[in-house]
Parts: C-alpha cells; structure tokens; sequence
C-alpha cells in the first residue's frame, strides 16, 4: 500500500473513531437536555416544594462527583467502550426510576444514580475523545463539547414533543433511555483502546500506583481553569435570565431568547473552537476566551442597558465556549501516561463549580445585588485568561497512532503536515 493510500486510509478510520464519539457526546446532552426539561412535570408528580425539588436536584451533582475519581480506574480496567455503556444503562434506569416514584426522598436517591451514572459515562467519553486527539494530533474536544451542546438542544425540544403528545415523565424517560443505550452501544465499538499506564516500580509496601494527581500542581492548576469556566456556564444557565428581567428591563420572552443566544454562541465557539486551537495554541485560543468571557460578564454587570446586557451575554456564552474542553485536553497531556486520571481530577473540579457556582451566587445577590454579583463570575473568567498557559499543548514532539484492535494488522504512518495543522 503506497503511502498516499495509508494517509487516505488512517483518515476515514479517524473520521469513523470520531464520529463514534461525537454522537456519544450527542446522545450524552439528549439525555440531559430531555430529561432536566421535565423538572416542572417532575415538580408536580412529585408533589414537591421549590425547596424539596431543588434539594432532590442536587442529587445528580452529588452522584457525578462521587463518581468521577474513580472512573479512571474503571476506564484502565474495562476500556472506555464498556465502560461509557455502563453508564449510560445506570443513568437511563435511574431516571427511569425517578419517573416511577411519587417520593421526594426516593426521587432523590435515583437523581444520585442518575448523577453517579452520567459522571462515569462524562469522564469515560472524554478520556475516549482525548485518545482520538492524540492519535490524529488534532483539536477534536471543541468538536465533541459542540456535539454535546447541539444534543441538549435536540433533548429539550424532544421533551417539547413529548409534553405536547401528552406523555408524562415516565414514558419520556423510558424511551430516551432505551435511544439512548442504543446510540451508545452502536458507537462504542469504534472506540480506540486506552493507552497502558507506565511501569513503576514498586514501594516499601509493594503497591505500584504512583503519587495521586490530587497533589499533582499542573493538574490542580488545569482544574482551577475548569472550575473557573464552569463555575461561569452554571451561573448563566440559573441567572442570567433572572438578572436581565430584573435589573434591566427585559420581558421573560427576550430574557429566554437571550439565554439562547448565550447557548448558541457557545455553541458556535465549539464548532470553530477546534480548528483556532490546531491553527493558533491551545494557549492563546484559552487567553483570548477567557478575555472575552470577562468582557461579556461585565458588560451584563455594570452596564444599566439592556441592548448592552444582550450583546455582554453573546460575548459570555462565546467565551465560555471552548475552554471547559480545552481543559479536558490539557489534563490528559499533563501527566504522561495518565490522561484519564488526570481527566478525572479535572472534570470532579469541574463539576464542582457546575454544582457550588449557583448557589454562592445566589448568597451573594442577597447583599451586592443580582446584577453585581456577576462580577464573581467576571473575575473568574479574568482568572482564566491568567492561568491560560496551565493548558498549553504538552504533546511530544512524535506521537504515534494508536490503532483499534480491528486495525492492528495494518502500520498507519505518521500524519502530514496537512492533518496535523488543518486548516
């Protein structure tokens, strides 16, 4: 085989490998898209205050982080295939069980199924999707976030369908859950192999795993950059259309488009977030989103002008966009060899904000105000402009394909200089 027939070859298989993850991604934002925008549904069949539901949310926060550091364990052991799927089955059953029960108490106890489950399927998809980007050395994370975003879009709007057909809870989550396991186990066979973690040598006690990535600086420097994104995209989701009725005049109707156009953006962000990264660094794509971000953040805080309001929330959404994935990808170069361990640690520092972000923000408002309270968010996302080198790119300087057991009879040569800067 000549090796333009190689290089055309290893393309479709890349392009196979990531289009298996990317509807992962996909199917992952359905389920969450579809499922959370029954809570009203869930509110009434549960019979529930504004308290008890919030308090039963919280669950799946809960369930995610508790799960999160151990994933990599589980992805070393079993392949991130298996072990995704095994996920997405323990979500689909306990949200299953959430519209099956008419307790508070019970509720809450599946919302942490449904969150311990979804945090396996979210650390184990990424690890997944970061092996496709050290294989084809390309950006894929934005790509794969987008993915995400554009399915929690298509979730909420089949839930739409659903409410309008006159399905309840129940039916709605039995049949995102079986799609949902469906999707999943026809991609995860094209998965890619993890990579096996380094040799060590053995201590006093003769264990051999090495120092935990808790205490690893570049890791935690990398989560603190997450968490600071994070933290931003979960204060908007609760907030900002809060913020622009209250303090700036706008109807509930333009307050909704609004946070719309902040997910759009994001989404936009995604989709050409890849190839600015693969074109410019990891680095100066992070500096100049984060930059963005506290632009935007601010505007919407200081500024008493709707028109300007609106305009600060674009400039938000666009600059959260890319960097929650682009810290995904860092974390699994920062430790040679033990990328999923270090996506872990990132993604659990993550969610804490996702999970801890609203409700401080919330005590803030109380004193500072709705609107100046946001400066916390502004400020975080500064901070993210600041710490952008944390996540610069620590590939080495060859990197070898990484074949799926299915390809291992065939020897794919390194890319060209055209997949490895595409433009």
């Amino acid at each position: 085989m000549s090796r333009a027939q190689q290089d055309r070859t290893g393309r479709a298989r890349a392009d196979g490998v990531v289009h298996a993850v990317t509807a992962t991604f996909a199917a992952a934002g359905a389920v969450m898209g579809a499922n959370v925008a029954r809570v009203p549904a869930l509110r009434d069949q549960l019979s529930a205050t504004e308290s008890q539901l919030g308090l039963a949310l919280v669950g799946v926060g809960i369930g995610s982080i508790a799960a999160m550091p151990f994933t990599a364990r589980l992805v070393r052991r079993f392949g991130t295939g298996r072990v995704v799927l095994a996920g997405t089955v323990i979500a689909g059953v306990a949200w299953i069980g959430v519209g099956s029960t008419a307790s508070v108490a019970v509720a809450m106890a599946f919302l942490v199924l449904a969150g311990t489950g979804f945090g396996v399927w979210d650390v184990a998809m990424n690890v997944a999707g970061h092996t496709a980007e050290e294989r084809d050395r390309r950006s894929w994370m934005p790509r794969l976030h987008a993915a995400f975003s554009g399915g929690a879009v298509i979730g909420a709007g089949l839930a739409a369908l659903a409410v309008r057909a006159g399905l309840g809870p129940l039916p709605q989550f039995v049949l995102v859950a079986v799609g949902s396991v469906a999707v999943v186990a026809a991609c995860v066979p094209r998965f890619l192999p993890v990579a096996p973690a380094p040799q060590r040598t053995p201590d006093q006690r003769g264990r051999t795993s090495g120092p935990s990535l808790w205490r690893s600086p570049a890791v935690l420097v990398i989560g603190l950059v997450v968490l600071g994104t994070a933290l931003g995209e979960g204060a908007a989701n609760d907030w900002l259309a809060l913020t622009l009725v209250d303090t700036r005049g706008a109807s509930e109707s333009l307050a909704a488009l609004a946070f719309a156009g902040f997910n759009a953006a994001m989404l936009v962000g995604r989709l050409v977030g890849g190839g600015a990264i693969d074109r410019y660094g990891r680095t100066a794509v992070v500096r100049v989103c984060g930059t963005t971000a506290a632009v935007g953040v601010a505007l919407v805080s200081l500024v008493p002008s709707l028109p300007v309001a609106l305009a600060g929330a674009l400039l938000w959404g666009l600059g959260l966009s890319v960097v929650f994935p682009a810290g995904m990808s860092a974390a699994g170069e920062a430790v040679p060899g033990r990328g999923a361990e270090a996506i872990a640690v990132t993604a659990t520092i993550g969610y804490g904000g996702f999970l801890l972000g609203p409700p401080l923000l919330g005590f803030l408002a109380e004193s500072w105000g709705l609107d100046r309270s946001l400066l916390v968010v502004a400020t975080l996302a500064a901070m993210v402009a600041l710490l952008a080198g944390a996540v610069r790119e620590r590939r080495p300087a060859s990197v070898q394909r990484v074949t799926a057991p299915a390809e291992a009879s065939e020897e794919v040569d390194e890319l060209t200089t055209a997949e490895r800067c595409p433009t």
